[in-house]
């Protein structure tokens, strides 16, 4: 029998169509009778109703945001040519376009033309990180109202309470909310989502709540979001997920390196698009204006550069790779300015509730004279438009990402250009030597070039790169590759994922706990990411969660490698 199962093939598929269904049918055997759901009515409440319209798509979100947008622009929308022609793609696309060109809103036109040709009972975007998934919520998801939209990654219920506080908001005191107690299954009701990657596409390394909702997935429209910054083994989620579910899928990014762009176009039968930026006279505008002045600098000219933009009246964003790094160069900037109160440190590692602070006081407060200093995860998780931008040398993609956080006007007004400024840091990590050298080698290639910068060249730098190790189609996936078997077992989903682990401060085990056991959403903000040689086990907190101590904490720092008090005196 396993001779036969030919990985792809249609014996292979009904296989994992059975092995699924079993999962799903014993799990709602299970929760559905324990917590007193009548099992027949309540699945057939799930899936046997009316799909989703594209009538229903362009009154409930579409109109819903463009009103937004009008609201908050005090000017009339219009749609540019580029986003109606992305709306009218096929069933399986790829699009390949910068921050602000309206892409998001271009999907979910796309979404309703799909509706139009081919029913589907649901529609999922699909983003890498929680405050990605949560900002598409709070834009666009979250227009359908509480009985059909959700919000679905690990904090998702911290993330909700309370987000449309409001009273002006239509969507104040809408119940976003699902039943807690039957876990996976408890999303089964619901029809648009905004979630994270491995909510859904981790079913293939074994997750079981990602398994649970493949009822959900197999009968949905799907747009997934940023694909460029999925590592290895969440391509070839993605990867094997597009060959084997014949469902609609429009994947987006702003750039993505000729091995993996190869994959998805030849390897998955996505169709490309744009073909080409002239086609679009918008497009072409946007892409063709400078807007970079980039320069290789040495890191003992860092503190000059930003008190200049500073004095200036510019707004910094500094990049590193690390989050010791980012610790230490915000605290140094602390000291060093007079303002100290303009210095926002922007990482992963502070308990949520600190790092949901943060996030509102950046984006809020990013104006003249303020400096960001943050890690990688402001690639996608901050909108933010720097005059100044200071990185350290890293992946090629990962460089011009962080470029997009700077001078992101569609078409730059009164000669505006970003100062880019990038160096190299004293150690490759958390990346390998060959990605910081081809960092290396495109920065100077294009410093050493024409004086300013845009978005073309950055892109056909990119598109003609080599890559130093391409990635390889056809790569594991547990859940597929194991035949007739499902292992009990987690695989991770995202490459590093061991390195921190969920705490809970020791000082705050007391109140966690009484708001735990309350069952209020508000015990997530306890939460920190904390390095694994950090943590102790505290069977208080159950089997997922440590405790972590807190002399190496601090509120605007976050979680800190040595003690509090000897940190801060460096």
């Amino acid at each position: 029998f396993k001779r036969k199962l030919q990985k792809g093939s249609e014996r292979h598929r009904l296989l994992v169509a059975v092995k699924a269904g079993l999962i799903a049918a014993d799990s709602a055997g299970s929760a559905l009778i324990r917590e007193g759901h009548p099992l027949k009515r309540w699945i057939s409440d799930c899936f046997e109703f009316d799909p989703l319209t594209a009538d229903w798509v362009e009154k409930k979100i579409i109109q819903q945001r463009i009103s937004e947008i009008e609201r908050k622009s005090d000017r009339a929308f219009e749609w540019h040519d580029f986003q109606i022609a992305a709306g009218e793609l096929g069933s399986r696309a790829l699009l390949l376009s910068g921050g602000g060109t309206g892409k998001t809103l271009a999907a979910w036109k796309w979404i309703k033309n799909q509706l139009s040709h081919r029913p589907a009972s649901r529609v999922i975007f699909l983003y890498p990180t929680r405050s990605t998934a949560t900002e598409g919520f709070r834009d666009y998801v979250s227009w359908a109202g509480g009985e059909d939209a959700t919000l679905l990654h690990g904090t998702a219920a911290y993330d909700l309470a309370g987000i449309f506080q409001n009273p002006g908001d239509p969507r104040h005191g809408g119940d976003y909310h699902v039943q807690e107690r039957l876990f996976a299954l408890g999303y089964w009701p619901k029809r648009v989502f905004s979630a994270t990657v491995d909510s859904f596409l981790a079913f293939v390394r074994n997750h079981y709540a990602s398994l649970c909702l493949l009822p959900v997935l197999a009968d949905s429209v799907v747009v997934i979001d940023e694909v460029h910054s999925f590592d290895r083994t969440m391509f070839t989620a993605l990867e094997w997920f597009l060959k084997f579910f014949n469902v609609p899928v429009l994947c987006m990014t702003a750039s993505l390196p000729p091995d993996r762009l190869e994959i998805l176009r030849d390897g998955c039968g996505l169709q490309v698009f744009p073909h080409s930026r002239e086609a679009f006279e918008d497009l072409q505008r946007q892409s063709k204006s400078e807007r970079y002045n980039l320069s290789v600098v040495e890191e003992v000219g860092l503190l000059d550069i930003v008190k200049n933009a500073i004095a200036n009246g510019k707004k910094v964003l500094w990049v590193v790779n690390t989050v010791s790094r980012c610790q230490e160069s915000a605290r140094d900037l602390k000291a060093h300015l007079a303002d100290s109160g303009r210095v926002f440190c922007y990482h992963s590692r502070f308990k949520l509730y600190d790092r949901r602070r943060h996030h509102n006081r950046v984006v809020q407060q990013f104006d003249k004279g303020t400096v960001v200093v943050a890690t990688q995860v402001c690639e996608m998780s901050l909108d933010l438009d720097a005059d100044v931008l200071i990185t350290e040398i890293a992946p090629v993609p990962s460089i011009i990402q962080r470029m997009g956080r700077c001078c992101r006007e569609p078409v730059p007004k009164n000669g505006r250009i970003g100062k880019v400024y990038v160096y190299l840091a004293s150690g490759v990590k958390p990346y390998d030597e060959k990605e910081i050298e081809a960092g290396k080698i495109f920065v100077e290639t294009l410093s050493a070039g024409k004086k300013q910068l845009c978005h073309v060249d950055l892109a056909n730098y990119l598109g003609a790169m080599e890559v130093a190790d391409p990635f390889m189609e056809g790569g594991y996936t547990g859940f597929l590759d194991a035949g007739p078997y499902a292992m009990a077992q987690d695989e991770s989903f995202r490459e590093g994922d061991d390195f921190t682990v969920d705490c809970v401060l020791d000082s705050d085990i007391g109140e966690y706990l009484l708001k735990r056991t309350a069952g209020e959403s508000e015990a997530d903000g306890h939460v920190v990411p904390v390095p694994r040689r950090f943590a102790r086990e505290n069977a208080k907190l159950g089997r997922y969660l440590r405790e972590a101590p807190l002399d190496h904490y601090h509120p605007d720092f976050g979680f800190l490698d040595e003690e509090k008090s000897t940190w801060l005196k460096k």
